[in-house]
């Protein structure tokens, strides 16, 4: 999670900075599939259920790996 994510994403310029969005928006729900395409393969003994990225305390977006 830190190397993957926090590390990756935290406190970056996205458009410029991160791969996943050079041709992409931004958005909420794009980081949240951008999140789980990151986690998801270095799971082992686990299974990834979900993403919630939240915008404000009560605006969020949940992914579940459907595309």
């Amino acid at each position: 999670m830190g190397r993957e994510v926090l590390d990756a994403l935290d406190h970056r310029h996205l458009n410029k900075e991160v791969p996943e969005f050079f041709t992409r928006i931004p958005t909420t729900e794009n980081l949240a599939i951008a999140i789980w395409q990151r986690l998801a393969p270095k799971l082992k003994a686990a299974q990834l259920h979900r993403v919630r990225v939240y915008e404000t305390p009560d605006l969020f977006v949940d992914f579940y790996g459907e595309v």
